[in-house]
């Protein structure tokens, strides 16, 4: 009996920090008329519970694959989003409806302010774990080294 009492002590509390994924979606859409992007997003619901999202962006263009990491903050049950591009190159003013996002890309000046629509696509599991690694590198490559 006390070797299932000292199981349950190791593994309760991290039981009790998991995350639980609500939701890992791959958008795409635009920036003004003609810039085409990619855009990825996931929710997740932590134990306290807070409800969190962890976002990346391409430009459709970007021949070297480079994703732009986003800071996020956002009120979930509004379906009203912000994020900040992490070299604070600009902010995305977003609202998500449905299956879609429309709202502003604004530059970090605020001299430009583009129009961004955004729509939600069917992703297969060997896209999703690309676009997993993908965000996961963009954290690493920020805050690891």
């Amino acid at each position: 009996m006390k070797i299932y009492a000292k199981i349950l002590l190791i593994f309760l509390p991290i039981m009790g920090f998991a995350q639980e994924i609500i939701s890992q979606d791959l958008y795409k859409g635009t920036i003004g008329n003609d810039l085409q992007i990619q855009f990825y997003l996931k929710i997740e619901e932590d134990g306290c519970p807070n409800i969190h999202a962890s976002a990346i962006y391409k430009y459709e263009n970007n021949k070297n694959d480079n994703w732009i990491l986003l800071n996020s903050t956002m009120n979930y049950e509004k379906g009203r989003y912000t994020f900040v591009e992490v070299r604070n190159t600009g902010i995305l003013l977003l609202e998500k409806k449905g299956n879609s996002f429309n709202g502003l890309w604004i530059s970090s000046d605020g001299a430009k302010q583009l129009p961004v629509k955004l729509e939600k696509q069917n992703i297969s599991g060997q896209n999703l774990e690309y676009l997993e690694d993908k965000l996961e590198k963009e954290y690493y490559n920020e805050n690891d080294c």
